[in-house]
Order: C-alpha cells, then structure tokens, then sequence
C-alpha cells in the first residue's frame, strides 16, 4: 500500500468516519477513499432540462452554491461573526444556437418568448387610442386566450417564474443514468446576452442566460 492511499485510508476511517456526526447528524454518509479513484464524478457527463429547450443545446451550466451572511460585532477588543441569512447564488448557461432542419423556430426566438409571453411588451407594440381603426391594433387571439388564462402582461415574479419554467440540473454515471438532481426553485431569467458574430471565428453562436431563483434542492439519483 502506498503512502498516499495509507494516509487517505486512516484519514477517511479514523479522522472523519469515526466521529459521531458523519454517521448520525443530518443524514451524512461516510465517503470512501477508493471511490475517488474508481468513480470520480465528471464535468461533461450532466443534462440541463429546461422547458421548451433541448438539453442537448445545453453545453455548460453552473450547479447551485450558497453564501452565508454574516455580521460582524465587537467583544471586547475582538471581532466576532454571527450568520444572518443564507442566499442562493446566480447560476449561468450556455446555449448553442442552430437554425434549419426540422426547426422553425431558434434558439434565440424561444428566449425572446420567454420574455415576451408574459411580462414585455416591444415599445412599438403598445395600442394607443390613436392605433383604433388601424389594422395594426387588431387583437391578436392567442394574447387574448392568454391573458384570459394568466392575466395581462407585466414584469412580475410569477410572470418571469412560469416564463422560465422548470428547472433541473442532472449528474449523470458512465451508463447514462442519473447520480444526482439538482432542482432549482422560483428560477427567474435575468440576463441574456447573445454571442457576436465575428467574419475573423468560425465558432459556433451561443447565449449566455443567468438565473436567480430562491433556493436550490439536491436529491441522489433521477428527478
């Protein structure tokens, strides 16, 4: 046995396995050496399921982390630090965009809808008194079976909520099954920035969305 997998041996069995809380306190399991270097998780083997956005255009996505808040306070001539809150951080995508083939639509036309399905309307879009009579200001069916359903168009966190739709991120195993979920909650998009084109890159285009949300979930195995 080699130095190394001695002392991770001892470190993982004696320093952290024998102590009370990895075996009792908030469902924490003991992890094992050997799976470090048999099943060590990889960044490529994930699927992000968003609606109304196929996962295989999902090519990089950040997984949820958290920070606490805290408060500093003096003690005497000390400083001390107390926790406040807990905040979800942003995570951020990446979408490869295409065009053609059995698409009718794009990338960049379903983020548009997720925007203005719910909460925006285009400036130039906005019937006045003046607009009546004109063709123009004819009512548009599906915003009228729409707004009948979910009210009428504002910039509302339930509006960007529904807009976004579901949200989970998976850890996949070399098979192709799930490992690890993670579920984000009140998911809102809040930035969308778009890839320039360029005569001088034959890259492929991309947007880059980021997500606030209000917590995250993880949960072994399948969503």
């Amino acid at each position: 046995m080699s130095i190394i997998s001695s002392a991770l041996k001892s470190f993982g069995a004696t320093t952290l396995g024998n102590v009370t809380k990895y075996s009792l306190f908030n469902g924490q399991s003991q992890l094992f050496d050997r799976d470090l270097f048999e099943n060590a998780q990889q960044k490529f083997r994930f699927v992000a399921l968003i609606d109304d956005l196929p996962a295989a255009y999902i090519s990089q996505i950040d997984r949820p982390s958290y920070t606490i808040d805290t408060q500093e306070h003096m003690l005497l001539d000390h400083t001390v630090r107390y926790p406040i809150r807990i905040k979800w951080d942003p995570i951020s995508f990446t979408i490869k965009e295409i065009y053609g083939g059995k698409t009718v639509g794009s990338v960049g036309s379903n983020l548009m809808a997720k925007l203005l399905a719910h909460s925006y309307y285009y400036p130039d879009n906005v019937n006045t008194d003046a607009d009546v009579g004109v063709l123009s200001a004819i009512v548009n069916p599906l915003d009228t079976a729409r707004q009948a359903t979910y009210g009428t168009k504002n910039l509302s966190k339930q509006n960007l909520n529904r807009a976004l739709g579901l949200l989970k991120i998976v850890s996949l195993k070399p098979d192709g099954s799930a490992f690890e979920t993670w579920t984000i909650y009140n998911g809102m998009i809040t930035s969308v920035k778009f890839s320039n084109n360029s005569y001088s890159d034959e890259g492929l285009t991309d947007a880059t969305i980021t997500v606030n949300y209000d917590w995250a979930k993880l949960q072994l195995g399948a969503p």
